[in-house]
């Protein structure tokens, strides 16, 4: 029986990548597309930040994570509020401060958790992605990973809540200096012991679906029935709070927001190209305002263009490569259909899973171990048997990946 010659697939892969992402003229059409989506550009960068600001700090202050083991850099200004520190031989005491897991920094756990993000929340648009059992099985297979590395499954559900309570918090709702213009939401208004709060919509963990409405006044906050003893807060006097924490959060994000999208986005330049024009059409054209020259991405694009030829192609080509090695398996046990693409996925997500992604949040799987990612797709219906063999089938591609993952900085 003649089949396709797997070599081939492999290199059409490699050379569709090539074509369209550096190639000179796809390039260009990639960029006139680039600034037709550039609202939804600018929303996307508003709507991570301010999540990701959100989070980091429900994280810190209640969980007691690290500042410094945040991908993104923290605020330089110091918090009066007490911290619980991680505990140093001979300096901190016992009871008043934690121990990390073995091989596990609160680095890791707050990757995963962004990680977890992109399955609840869509990725760029303020919308729910996934919802109810399906969300839940997701998360719970998870959580029993972390919790099987000496993670305790009560800081594992705290960890989960915390990213839903950012989730609502922006979703649905808004706050002065901390709400994205066409994400964050109007709140109806309520009392509660004689102040003025907003009514916010939540998700809770039971389900993963059903919206609490909690009431809410600021961006961090400890609510009563809401809130794990020992992970909460009690907020300063109310104008103490707002003058000397709130401020100065709100003109970080905005900074932070404003830095990003002009990263992201068109420069304008309005010095340093000024043409030669002779005296008399200079005369002419006076009256005209000079035009206003503009930097595109384009020019980023082609600096790091032959990095994305040669890089990204290798990881195209031994994508293929893999797969091509894992159809014959799954030809053997008589596997069909969409079921492929699981199995597929799992060998995908085995070679790579200790690489050093540039999306860092990725990097989180470095703490798994091949029979955690087995479990994890037996979870999903997957047989062991087959798993196993597609790991002895891949396994010289994971040897390669581990080596390249420990020669990056």
């Amino acid at each position: 029986m003649v089949r396709r010659d797997p070599s081939e697939s492999i290199i059409d892969r490699k050379e569709k990548y090539i074509e369209h992402l550096t190639d000179i003229t796809w390039l260009g059409l990639d960029m006139l597309r680039w600034e037709f989506r550039l609202p939804k550009i600018d929303l996307s960068i508003g709507f991570n930040l301010s999540f990701n600001f959100m989070l980091d700090f429900y994280l810190a202050l209640d969980l007691h994570f690290p500042f410094e083991e945040f991908d993104f850099e923290m605020p330089d200004f110091v918090f009066d509020l007490p911290r619980i520190e991680k505990a140093r031989y001979g300096i901190t005491k016992y009871n008043e401060s934690y121990y990390d897991p073995p091989n596990i920094t609160a680095k890791d756990l707050a990757r995963f958790l962004w990680n977890i993000r992109y399955q609840t929340t869509e990725k760029s648009i303020p919308s729910y992605k996934r919802l109810s059992q399906a969300l839940k099985n997701y998360i719970e297979t998870h959580k029993d990973i972390l919790v099987s590395k000496n993670i305790a499954p009560y800081y594992v559900e705290a960890m989960i809540e915390k990213l839903l309570m950012a989730e609502g918090k922006t979703l649905n709702c808004s706050y002065v200096g901390f709400s994205v213009v066409g994400v964050a939401k109007v709140v109806k208004k309520t009392e509660r012991r004689k102040y003025i709060m907003g009514l916010r919509k939540q998700r809770w963990t039971d389900d993963y679906k059903t919206e609490k409405d909690i009431p809410t006044k600021y961006p961090y906050e400890t609510q009563v029935n809401y809130a794990r003893v020992n992970y909460a807060r009690v907020l300063p006097e109310e104008r103490t709070y707002k003058d000397k924490m709130l401020k100065p959060l709100s003109k970080d994000l905005a900074k932070r927001v404003k830095e990003f999208k002009m990263r992201a986005s068109k420069t304008p330049i309005t010095k340093g190209l000024d043409v030669e024009v002779r005296p008399e059409i200079r005369e002419i054209t006076k009256h005209i305002t000079p035009p206003k020259h503009t930097l595109y991405q384009r020019v980023f694009f082609l600096q790091k263009r032959e990095k994305m030829k040669w890089e990204g192609g290798k990881h195209q080509a031994r994508l293929q490569n893999i797969i091509e090695h894992v159809k014959p398996v799954l030809d053997r046990y008589g596997v069909h259909g969409n079921f492929r693409l699981g199995y597929i996925a799992f060998a995908k997500e085995y070679v790579y899973m200790h690489y050093k992604s540039h999306r860092k949040y990725k990097q989180w799987r470095r703490i798994l171990t091949e029979d955690d990612l087995i479990t994890k797709y037996k979870r999903m219906g997957c047989d062991e048997q087959i798993l196993r063999e597609i790991i002895s089938t891949v396994n010289a591609f994971k040897t390669v990946v581990d080596i390249e993952a420990s020669q990056k900085q």
